[in-house]
């Protein structure tokens, strides 16, 4: 599996992440630590790949490490890539579980970021200071770097408006709460629908021009997108396989209800007591508009 799908899968959960984020009575255990266990695996597959380097130039040398530049380079573009699905997947997490109001999916997803930000540093210093790189590779790794953190601020920006909590997992803050104030500008369903969908082929097409067509690990690659798929749960998908909306999942599961209490339970009238149809609720009203 290509690092770019990944990218793509980070894509749609940023468009999703109101309905995804919306479970009354899941439980998650299972697929975050799947998804926890797979990452660990894949980390541990990337550090071994930059030991080699480590050993190379410690022996001094330079036909091994030019050797490694060559064969590895398309590990570099995916540690890269793959850092926009971490972060998206991350501020989910956090989503997550501020709609059940317990913390039980963010400690792992902000491990596994924080995880991954230790990777991507080691390849940052690896395009600064390592030795046997030629200067196009290095300028190549450079843009696509540039071009990640843009998009991935541009991810987190949709996500913003529905959960202000994913701010904290942008690249550039101020660049994110840009991009989310010009996805507010969209009002109605079919504009917000093609500006994702446009802006999501866009990202695809930067990064293919930007990255090897190899993939490095690509089983490791599919192992992490299976277990973020796994936090999908099944009633997310209607008959025919098409996302549901977070409103529609809310009427199904008759969410709410136990926020809606009568004040009183009934009004004793002259001859009768009525049942009370004035509500109170006890929650603060939310916009719909980024549910439908």
């Amino acid at each position: 599996m290509h690092a770019v799908l990944l990218a793509d899968l980070a894509a749609i959960i940023s468009q999703n992440a109101s309905t995804i984020a919306f479970r009354p009575r899941d439980e998650m255990s299972t697929a975050v630590t799947k998804y926890w266990t797979h990452s660990r695996g894949r980390f541990e597959l990337w550090h071994q790949v930059i030991s080699r380097y480590r050993r190379a130039e410690q022996g001094g040398e330079g036909v091994a490490i030019r050797a490694w530049w060559n064969r590895h380079s398309v590990v570099l573009e995916e540690i890269l890539v793959s850092e926009i699905l971490c972060r998206v997947v991350a501020a989910l997490g956090k989503a997550m579980d501020a709609e059940k109001g317990i913390d039980d999916i963010s400690p792992v997803t902000d491990t596994v970021f924080r995880s991954h930000l230790e990777v991507s540093s080691r390849v940052h210093h690896l395009m600064l200071f390592g030795r046997g790189s030629s200067v196009r590779n290095t300028v190549r790794l450079n843009r696509l770097r540039q071009g990640i953190e843009r998009w991935t601020d541009a991810l987190l920006g949709r996500m913003i408006p529905y959960s202000d909590t994913a701010i904290a997992y942008a690249v550039d803050p101020t660049r994110a709460s840009a991009y989310a104030e010009e996805s507010v500008e969209n009002e109605t369903l079919a504009q917000r629908e093609t500006a994702c969908w446009l802006f999501n082929t866009a990202m695809h097409d930067m990064l293919r021009q930007r990255t090897s067509d190899q993939s490095g690990l690509p089983r490791a690659n599919q192992r992490v997108a299976d277990s973020v798929m796994s936090l999908f749960r099944h009633d997310l998908f209607d008959s025919v396989g098409t996302m549901k909306s977070r409103w529609l999942r809310e009427l199904e599961t008759n969410a709410g209800c136990q926020d809606l209490r009568p004040t009183r339970k009934t009004i004793h009238g002259k001859h009768h007591v009525f049942p009370m149809r004035q509500t109170k609720n006890e929650n603060n009203a939310i916009s719909q508009r980024w549910y439908i």
